[in-house]
């Protein structure tokens, strides 16, 4: 879940941010997040921690976490969205949001034990938080159409709004260090790429 929902977005946007960076008219990148990233109180930072081999205080833990680790790495994401807007608002036109449609009625819970799914379906609906995946998009929609000066903002619910994300999310020397073990397995990456390519 990490490689598709942070490691891919990480990885793609610093392949495409050269042309970003060089566009002739003003560019942006929306990462799509979760409220579920207030879950997170601490996170693990090794390679095997963003690789997908540990999270988080659970390192003895043979077993997948599915909700935690799911709120991991929407934490992460929102944490690389606001390092790459703080690197880039002041000397590129590429600005950065983080959007979160909240809860929308999709396939995420289709591993989940029937009977779980349909408790978790029913209650968010009862109280009212489920939504239809077009009004979902009204965040994303949001985010990619507000002004460049929005950038680094967390949108929220539709209508505009933005909020503030959890306090932990706001850590830049935490950021700092995301952003350097992140890079570190993106370069990893480049370099099996090449040596596939080589071979």
């Amino acid at each position: 879940m990490i490689q598709a929902n942070y490691i891919g977005p990480f990885v793609l946007t610093n392949i495409l941010l050269p042309l970003l960076k060089n566009s002739s008219t003003p560019s942006r990148v929306v990462n799509l997040t979760s409220f579920t990233h207030r879950c997170v109180s601490e996170i693990n930072l090794s390679e095997k921690g963003l690789s997908g081999v540990r999270f988080g205080h659970w390192p003895a833990r043979r077993s997948y976490l599915l909700a935690s680790t799911y709120e991991y790495t929407k934490f992460c994401l929102l944490m690389f969205s606001y390092e790459l807007h703080r690197q880039l608002h002041l000397s590129s036109g590429v600005s950065v949001m983080a959007a979160d449609p909240g809860v929308v009625q999709t396939g995420i819970m289709r591993e989940l034990p029937p009977c779980l799914s349909w408790l978790a379906l029913s209650v968010l609906r009862l109280l009212n938080l489920l939504q239809q995946p077009d009004a979902g998009v009204d965040a994303v929609l949001d985010a990619a159409l507000a002004p460049p000066e929005a950038s680094g903002k967390y949108f929220f619910g539709g209508k505009g709004r933005t909020i503030r994300s959890s306090q932990l999310s706001y850590d830049v020397e935490v950021a700092k260090k995301l952003w350097a073990e992140s890079l570190a397995l993106f370069n990893e990456l480049q370099n099996r790429v090449c040596v596939l390519r080589t071979s």
